[in-house]
């Protein structure tokens, strides 16, 4: 077992998975397209989703807004979550309100328990407030 080289956390590597190298928000070709809107974009062009998460990662801190957890590394799509469900609620999908910043193992204990997180409680009845839900 080796030591993560940025945190010091048990890991199999050099670092551990929060730390490892990761490839930015991906272009074209990362991704296929069930649209065909989204498969006429040109080479090296972000998705309309990837260009909302680089607005919203220019603008906020690099940190989670649950922890306060410094976010390292380049913006990459597990370190932003939908709120709303993007898929429920479509009118919702490019609100930044109904987007919050988290570390990947955040966002993974959310995804298995929405209501795990106050704070994205909090945001949850706002917008639904917001939204008339």
């Amino acid at each position: 077992m080796n030591k993560c080289l940025t945190c010091g956390k048990n890991c199999e590597k050099e670092y551990c998975f929060q730390h490892a190298k990761r490839k930015p928000l991906p272009k074209v070709g990362g991704f296929k397209s069930k649209t065909p809107v989204e498969n006429d974009r040109k080479p090296g062009e972000l998705s309309e989703m990837n260009q909302f998460f680089l607005s919203i990662w220019n603008k906020r801190e690099h940190k989670s807004e649950v922890s306060g957890e410094k976010i390292y590394g380049e913006a990459l799509t597990i370190y932003f979550h939908h709120i709303l469900s993007k898929h429920k609620n479509k009118f919702a999908e490019y609100d930044e309100d109904n987007i919050i910043l988290l570390t990947f193992a955040e966002h993974q204990k959310v995804e298995q328990d929405m209501y795990f997180y106050e704070e994205i409680n909090k945001r949850r009845e706002y917008l639904k407030t917001k939204y008339n839900l």
